[in-house]
Parts: C-alpha cells; sequence; structure tokens
C-alpha cells in the first residue's frame, strides 16, 4: 500500500495530484495546506497599520489646517473692522486670534510630520498593502510644503 494516500500518514504536504495541479490547495488526507509564495496577491494582503495611521492623521492636519485658518480670518477680519483699518502690526501680532491660530498652525504641522512618518513607515511594510500609506504621505507631505511656502513667503514678502 501506498504510504503517501494513507489517512495515517504523517506526511500531510505531499498531495495525490500530479504535478502540484490540486485545486482545492489541499493535501490528500484533507489538511489544508498555506499558500505559496507566489501565490499570494495583492487581494489578501492586510492594511499595513502606520499606513492607515498615516492616512488619518494626515486627513485630521488637513482638516486642522482648514479650521484653523478659517476662523482665524474670521475672527482677525471682525477685529480688525472693530478697531479700524489704522491697526499696526505689532497689535495684530499680539492679537489672542492670531497667537492661538500660529500654535493650531504649529500643532497641525507636527501632525503631519508625524503622518509623514508613519506614511513612509507604512511604506516599507513588506506583505501589506501601502494604499493608505502611500494617501497620507502625500497628503502630510503637500501639507508641509505648503506650509513651508507659507511661511518662506511671509518671511520674504515683508
Amino acid at each position: 500500500m501506498n504510504n503517501y494516500n494513507s489517512p495515517n500518514s504523517d506526511n500531510h504536504n505531499t498531495s495525490s495530484y500530479p504535478n502540484d495541479s490540486n485545486p482545492y490547495n489541499t493535501s490528500a488526507d484533507g489538511y489544508t495546506l498555506p499558500p505559496k509564495s507566489a501565490e499570494i496577491n495583492e487581494t489578501h494582503l492586510k492594511h499595513s497599520g502606520p499606513g492607515i495611521a498615516s492616512f488619518v492623521v494626515g486627513l485630521v492636519g488637513f482638516l486642522g489646517h482648514l479650521v484653523t485658518f478659517a476662523l482665524m480670518s474670521l475672527v482677525l477680519n471682525n477685529t480688525i473692522e472693530l478697531l479700524g483699518s489704522s491697526i499696526s502690526r505689532e497689535e495684530l501680532a499680539i492679537h489672542p486670534a492670531f497667537v492661538l491660530g500660529s500654535f493650531a498652525f504649529l500643532v497641525c504641522l507636527i501632525l503631519n510630520f508625524i503622518g509623514l512618518i508613519l506614511g513612509i513607515i507604512g511604506l516599507a511594510l513588506k506583505n501589506r498593502r501601502k494604499v493608505f500609506a502611500i494617501i497620507g504621505t502625500i497628503l502630510s507631505g503637500l501639507l508641509i510644503l505648503f506650509f513651508t511656502v507659507l511661511v518662506l513667503g511671509g518671511i520674504y514678502l515683508t
């Protein structure tokens, strides 16, 4: 009797199908075999945790920048209208809305740096989907670039 086809065999990785053409990926005694490395495709991979975190942090940073910009614009516009157009740069620089808004922009910038680092980590992981890591890295990188351009533009325009 052939020992490969017996149910009491300890050799679970042998297949009774010729030429490894087993369509169900099971051995002769019914055990499921692990997939071959070539059979692992994109549909069975999990999303990377750092990639998802990068996307979420980048999105929170983006929304934080938008909300901060909108609130600072409204408050400073109302302040300038109330005080008249004779407000100086020094008075505007110490206004509480400007100080808190600047702090909020810096917090969002730190979030963007964290999102960029998490996105790079998510891109470096093997056998994981990289969709969220790519989106999070691009979003965080663009926001950092935009903030840098705003700061440099403010420095050179004054």
